[in-house]
């Protein structure tokens, strides 16, 4: 039923647990386990620009923009090494599975990807966001699940597991 189980990880506390859920349904069905993290570029939020209150000679943009190039390096780098200690627990369970780091925009780019993929189940967290801080910040949670080509086990933050039978 399941061959390809996508879990998006953020780096937060809330984001990884999701895995315990992912690595139980990988081992039942004999299933991959994808890790994903995307990362929103520096270089596209500053668009090059130079920060402001600075001049906009080319130097200074070109200064900016080359910062934002190394940021965005090292914030891939950190994402790598972060799943990968996720799935080396993963693989000592018994499952298989792979990481992914892109950037972009996380709710666009996980979807684009399960596409590409073809990603048999997305399974996640909520942010833990509640009330005006949802609607203002909404979450990548709610955009997914608005999706349907994909479908999604979605877990709340602090959920407790069921004992295992």
């Amino acid at each position: 039923m399941f061959k390809r189980i996508l879990v998006p990880l953020d780096g937060s506390r809330t984001s990884a647990q999701a895995l315990p859920y992912a690595v139980e349904i990988a081992k039942r069905f004999g299933a991959e386990l994808m890790l994903v993290h995307v990362v929103e570029a520096a270089t596209a939020s500053s668009g090059g620009r130079a920060p402001a209150g600075v001049g906009t000679s080319s130097a200074v943009t070109e200064i900016a923009a080359e910062a934002a190039q190394a940021q965005d390096k090292r914030n891939m780098a950190r994402a790598k090494r972060y799943l990968g200690d996720k799935l080396r627990s993963a693989v000592e369970r018994g499952v298989k599975g792979s990481v992914h780091v892109m950037t972009g925009t996380p709710a666009r780019s996980i979807l684009e990807f399960c596409k590409k993929e073809k990603v048999d189940l997305v399974v996640l967290t909520t942010s833990g966001k509640s009330g005006i801080k949802r609607a203002i910040w909404g979450s990548v949670a709610d955009q997914l699940i608005r999706d349907p080509s994909v479908p999604e086990l979605v877990i709340r933050p602090g959920a407790k597991r069921s004992p295992q039978k």
